[in-house]
């Protein structure tokens, strides 16, 4: 309490008579003294500092930005060409499983094996790739 009545105010509040010291151990010359100082510092260098470290960081900020920027782009490129190449990689596979079917279809009709005569109505036959007929149950 009386340090801060002593930075208001060149008067000190002295509760008893005589020199006496602040609670903080400070003489009143003393205080006289920094409150001379600080009230004829030149506020000045302080200020320049803060300016040019807040410049400073706004630069790194839009580094870091800039950055960001070009790694999402870079990103985003690299995901569109591998989805291209995923695309005509299935493209051509699709293409070649449709060239192998007309290749197999236009090698020559296969004979295909007479069902048997003995079928029965409702009985199931399948014919498999290789030609042969088997019935079901």
């Amino acid at each position: 309490r009386y340090f801060l009545a002593a930075l208001a105010s060149t008067q000190v509040y002295n509760h008893t008579a005589g020199n006496a010291t602040l609670a903080l151990g400070i003489d009143q010359e003393q205080l006289e003294e920094l409150l001379w100082f600080f009230r004829r510092e030149d506020p000045s260098a302080w200020n320049y500092s803060i300016l040019v470290l807040s410049f400073v960081a706004m630069i790194l900020g839009l580094f870091l930005l800039a950055v960001n920027i070009v790694r999402n782009r870079k990103r985003k490129m690299h995901m569109q060409r591998e989805a291209a190449r995923t695309t005509k990689q299935a493209e051509l596979e699709a293409s070649q499983a449709l060239l192998a079917v007309k290749e197999y279809s236009l090698a020559g009709p296969q004979k295909q094996e007479p069902v048997p005569q003995d079928q029965g109505s409702g009985e199931v036959v399948v014919q498999w790739k290789d030609g042969t007929v088997t019935s079901l149950y």
